[in-house]
């Protein structure tokens, strides 16, 4: 049978030009003298026997998981060449009209970060080369 799309979607009409099969046989329908298939259950003996074993070694072998990196953190700190992390200033958020355009060049610098964030910047980006703290 044919089927017609209508103008509202979903709706499905049957068309009236298309002809309609009266008989299923199998010469009709042009499957006459097709080989049988197997049986489902010999095809699935053959794909067991066939299957080989493959075992996977994780890439850090065994000395256990990776350390995942804070992304939150990795946006927010840069770690130069030499090891410093830099950050960059607060204070340019907003009530930028009372601030003269010196300061607020100076607050679009960063700066490097404060010893007693070093700790907690190298526990969130554990493969960066960063350099001080404990």
């Amino acid at each position: 049978m044919h089927f017609a799309l209508s103008a509202r979607m979903g709706n499905l009409r049957v068309s009236s030009k298309a002809p309609v099969a009266q008989t299923l046989s199998s010469k009709q329908n042009g499957i006459a003298g097709v080989a049988p298939r197997l049986c489902t259950t010999a095809l699935a003996t053959q794909r067991r026997a066939t299957a080989a074993v493959v075992e996977v070694e994780c890439a850090d072998g065994r000395r256990g998981g990776k350390l995942k990196t804070r992304k939150a953190a990795a946006k927010r700190f840069n770690v130069t060449g030499s090891g410093k992390v830099t950050v960059r200033r607060a204070g340019k958020n907003h009530f930028q009209e009372k601030k003269s355009s010196k300061r607020r060049n100076k607050l679009s610098m960063k700066q490097q970060a404060s010893d007693s964030m070093l700790d907690n910047i190298k526990g969130c980006l554990p493969y960066s080369k960063v350099k001080g703290g404990k």
